[in-house]
């Protein structure tokens, strides 16, 4: 559900900027009408904002977004959502007793509002495209040439880079049996083999009945999500064998400084999330020395 969260974000954005919109023109006797219309449109908006907010927070549980500015994004968008009940609660109660006059303390709120709105959307722009994705660099940047290839020029078409070590094929067999075992698994590319699996969190599974199968296709393994589990440092041991692991969640796991031994050999690892674990910021610093570029860690 937390995926819908992009889709939903657009939706308090719009009606609540709409009510605004309404309120301010509605000072024109030509557009007075419009003021009738704003309660509604908050309301739809702080509905919408619940929504958005309930969806943001399962999304941010995928602990894949640096926590500081997280953080300062989801306060701010639960403050717009509080603010434009308040607001909508405030508007009803005075459109009924001032009929379609206008009230420049409300008009005041609903601006104040819009600029809080305006931080939120930032915060999560920063989130998804970098917190520099306003700066004047950012807008001027170059952009790069698109080489056009002829169509009969097959020899000049690149190749996306592909990791050679992967396996061409991989036991099929193994596959459904993980698919059995609760895991979600995409193949993200068929030949050579690039697996990304998950095993929902709290899944009831133990090591002992789904590592055969992981161990099956574990060359094959590129993206692989075992958060909240409870797997130990002892569970894991059977990681290094995924020499082509790229992108790894253990978190809330029961794992500690051990974790360093498995992971610290496989060397096409480039993002690793260890956030509420036992994992010391000495482990995670000699794991960036080892050459995993992203750790998300961070403790509850």
């Amino acid at each position: 559900m937390g995926y819908f969260h992009p889709l939903l974000v657009h939706l308090p954005i719009g009606f609540l900027l709409l009510a605004i919109l309404m309120d301010l023109l509605a000072y024109r006797s030509a557009f007075v009408q419009y003021r009738a219309a704003v309660p509604m449109t908050l309301f739809l908006g702080f509905v919408a904002a619940l929504l958005s907010c309930g969806t943001g927070y399962l999304l941010a549980n995928s602990g894949d977004y640096d926590f500081s500015s997280l953080q300062r994004h989801q306060q701010a968008g639960w403050i717009v959502a509080g603010a434009s009940g308040g607001l909508w609660r405030l508007s009803a109660v005075f459109f009924r007793k001032q009929s379609q006059a206008g009230s420049r303390w409300m008009s005041a709120l609903l601006l104040a509002l819009g600029g809080l709105i305006a931080y939120t959307g930032h915060q999560g722009g920063s989130l998804t495209h970098g917190s520099d994705y306003l700066s004047w660099q950012a807008a001027n940047e170059v952009e790069k040439p698109i080489r056009k290839v002829a169509l009969v020029d097959s020899t000049a078409i690149e190749i996306p880079k592909v990791n050679p070590d992967l396996p061409l094929e991989v036991d099929t067999q193994a596959v459904e049996q993980l698919r059995k075992l609760g895991f979600n698994v995409r193949y993200m590319l068929k030949r050579p083999v690039m697996l990304d699996l998950t095993l929902p969190a709290q899944a009831g599974k133990s090591m002992a009945e789904i590592q055969p199968a992981l161990q099956t296709v574990a060359p094959s393994i590129v993206w692989l999500n075992l958060s909240d589990n409870g797997f130990s440092e002892k569970d894991l041991a059977w990681l290094k064998a995924c020499q082509n692991l790229e992108k790894l969640k253990l978190a809330k796991n029961p794992v500690g400084d051990g974790v360093l031994e498995i992971l610290a050999g496989l060397k096409h690892l480039e993002a690793l999330n260890l956030n509420d674990t036992q994992v010391s910021t000495g482990t995670v610093e000699k794991l960036q020395n080892a050459g995993v570029k992203r750790i998300y860690h961070w403790k509850q």
